[in-house]
């Protein structure tokens, strides 16, 4: 701590005199700290730039979307309110549709015989449930749930697909209180069946008993017509849920009414797409005008910005505005923002008609759709071959007007098997082989269980595909189940490595012709990417052949392939085109520009960190100095102070004795 001295000895102001000796270093550090301030000040002008810049890729990647993008948003209004609800995905296709709801789906459900209360006892055994095709859950009863609210409570544990209710019947005298099943699944396919092994009534304990002849709710489907015509189609669901009926449609069922025709009408909704856009346009202002007032110098009230004359900052702004106002190469017709209602204001501002962009996207715009505003926004790509489709690629993938040969060697293949023998016209299932299971894609389905009856060939292909695309086990895996030379045949649906059918075994193989060896594993597709005579790697999962992340061209760009083996030619099967549109082009500047480690934005903000540090240095340095000094003088004019007065005191002293001495002489 600098020591303080006073001047009450000298009467000299020796603070104000050390800080005007000081006075020079004390303003280098405060012209230091100044530059200090103004470094940081800068630092958080980029961080205003990069958070702008993060807010614009954001929105970008909106319209750069090429799965459900906003370009193809549809709407769907109907003449009639109360029958149904409707949405529509981006894929269906605009019209008018004509539709009659005949009937309604409904859950199968049964009743049991009255009893005196919840209580009350019942026998003990088993109930086997089923509903459907599917497994069968075996219910026990015993001394710890054989009463009517106990053999409720154990079916609602049960995975057994049903749920079970007692219900009290106001009319049923002295034993009103009855269990009521039904399915949790509605449809034909999804009755219940019921196979009862509990013991006969005795003493107290009554068997329960359920009236499969008389349901409560038969099962029943669902049922639209579509057309009124002679030709009109009539399309079944097993819920009032029907999707697909119209390619992209789903349907809400409500009300059923024969009579009653309903309009339905599917067109483009342009609002989300005109919303998005907008979006784009203010947040491309509101990042230009940032920069524009942290970089300019205003004459009228002579201030700068904080980041005037800054090159690179300005790169950053030209980079960004290059990105989305240059001309879209291999994009048709709309290959500019300015062909649906983009144009920049003289400030370099944009500025949207939303009446042309509603146009353009409403087929008003001769020769223009939707997806042609999709390929000036996204990342997109155009294959002469219709089973060679583009899905997706990255920043990584080169776009422009030379197209890249897709060249496959292997077709992708499901895995199939086809039962060693073929059936007979009519094959009997009972009791006695009616187990089957095997490993679909991994999963391993044990315990299926067919139907007991009779059944022709096509008739039990049909029941071996329900049985086991029911299994819970499946984990959304499926299974095709036909019919070769009157031998079964089972087909996975997947495609690829992962596709895999094996491990046959079960009383019912036999029965379904198989002899438990069959199995059969899927192959992934296989090919490479030609671009300029130059082959390029890909590598192959399932239908879907990727670029290697090494490719100088074609890194990561990804093609579906629905090619079958006959397909398959000497040299390339398709050319693919692929266009980088104006929100996907933004995309990949803004991520090369903000990228943490390599990133220019980085790199600006990294040099006024570093200047900050550099003069923060300097601070320290003059601050050590400036604090000897100070300490120097302060202990120099301490000592002044101190000297001063030991003279005074010394002065003092002398006085005082040649005062005596005086005196001694007047007196003598």
């Amino acid at each position: 701590m600098a020591t303080t001295i006073d001047g009450l000895v000298t009467g000299i102001d020796s603070a104000k005199i050390i800080e005007g000796l000081l006075s020079i270093q004390q303003r280098q550090i405060d012209s230091l700290t100044q530059k200090k301030q103004l470094a940081l000040g800068k630092k958080t002008a980029v961080a205003g730039i990069e958070a702008r810049m993060l807010s614009f890729r954001s929105t970008a990647a909106t319209l750069a979307r090429t799965q459900n993008s906003v370009f193809e948003t549809k709407q769907v209004a109907l003449s009639q309110e109360g029958f149904l609800s409707a949405t529509a995905t981006n894929k269906a296709a605009a019209g008018v549709y004509q539709l009659r709801v005949n009937s309604l789906a409904s859950a199968h459900s049964i009743a049991a015989q009255g009893y005196a209360d919840v209580d009350s006892a019942v026998t003990s055994g088993t109930l086997e449930l089923r509903v459907g095709a599917g497994p069968v859950t075996t219910i026990t009863v015993d001394s710890t749930n054989n009463t009517l609210q106990g053999v409720a409570d154990a079916i609602n544990d049960s995975d057994a697909g049903i749920t079970a209710v007692i219900v009290r019947d106001g009319a049923a005298g002295s034993t009103p209180h009855r269990m009521i099943l039904t399915s949790k699944t509605s449809g034909l396919s999804n009755e219940i069946s019921l196979t009862n092994n509990l013991a006969a009534t005795a003493g107290d304990a009554t068997r329960l008993e359920f009236d499969l002849d008389n349901p409560l709710e038969a099962a029943a489907d669902a049922s639209v017509s579509l057309g009124s015509g002679p030709g009109a189609i009539t399309i079944t669901s097993d819920t009032n849920r029907i999707d697909n009926a119209l390619g992209g449609v789903t349907l809400d069922l409500l009300k059923a009414d024969p009579g009653q025709p309903i309009a339905l009408t599917v067109s483009q909704d342009a609002e989300p797409a005109t919303e998005a856009v907008q979006k784009f346009v203010d947040d491309f202002n509101g990042l230009m005008e940032y920069i524009d007032q942290q970089t300019r110098y205003d004459k009228e009230s002579d201030t700068a910005g904080i980041l005037l004359g800054n090159r690179a900052v300005i790169q950053l702004q030209e980079d960004v505005r290059s990105a989305v106002l240059d001309v879209v190469p291999g994009a048709g017709s709309l290959n500019r923002l300015s062909a649906i209602g983009i144009t920049v204001t003289d400030k370099g501002r944009l500025e949207l008609n939303s009446t042309k962009l509603t146009d353009v996207l409403s087929g008003r715009v001769a020769g223009v759709s939707p997806s042609d505003a999709i390929k000036l926004f996204s990342f997109t790509g155009d294959s002469t071959h219709p089973q060679v489709q583009f899905l997706l690629g990255s920043s990584r993938t080169k776009s422009g007007t030379t197209p890249y040969g897709v060249d496959i060697i292997q077709a992708p293949e499901q895995a199939s098997i086809t039962a060693t023998s073929a059936l007979a016209d009519s094959i009997v299932i009972d009791g006695s082989n009616n187990t089957f299971s095997l490993n679909v894609d991994g999963a391993e389905l044990d315990n299926l269980v067919l139907a007991a009856g009779t059944y022709t060939r096509a008739a039990l292909a049909e029941h071996l595909q329900a049985v086991i695309n029911s299994s819970p086990d499946l984990g959304g895996r499926s299974v095709n189940v036909g019919l070769t030379a009157n031998a079964l045949r089972i087909t996975s649906e997947a495609y690829g490595a992962t596709s895999q059918i094996s491990s046959l075994a079960g009383t019912a193989l036999a029965a379904l012709g198989f002899s438990g060896s069959e199995s059969d594993n899927g192959v992934d597709v296989a090919g490479t990417f030609i671009i300029n005579g130059e082959t390029e790697t890909a590598i192959g999962r399932g239908r879907v052949l990727t670029g290697d992340s090494e490719n100088e061209n074609t890194a990561d760009l990804q093609v579906r392939v629905s090619l079958t083996a006959s397909q398959i030619v000497a040299g390339q099967e398709a050319s693919l085109t692929v266009t980088r549109g104006v929100a996907s082009r933004l995309d990949q500047v803004l991520g090369t520009l903000l990228d943490s480690t390599t990133g220019r934005v980085k790199q600006v903000d990294d040099r006024f960190d570093e200047e900050a540090e550099d003069i923060q240095k300097v601070i320290d340095r003059q601050k050590t100095r400036f604090d000897a000094q100070q300490e120097s003088l302060l202990k120099q004019f301490q000592a002044l102070e101190t000297a001063v007065s030991q003279l005074k005191t010394t002065s003092s002293f002398l006085s005082s004795q040649l005062s005596g001495v005086n005196n001694l002489k007047s007196t003598t």
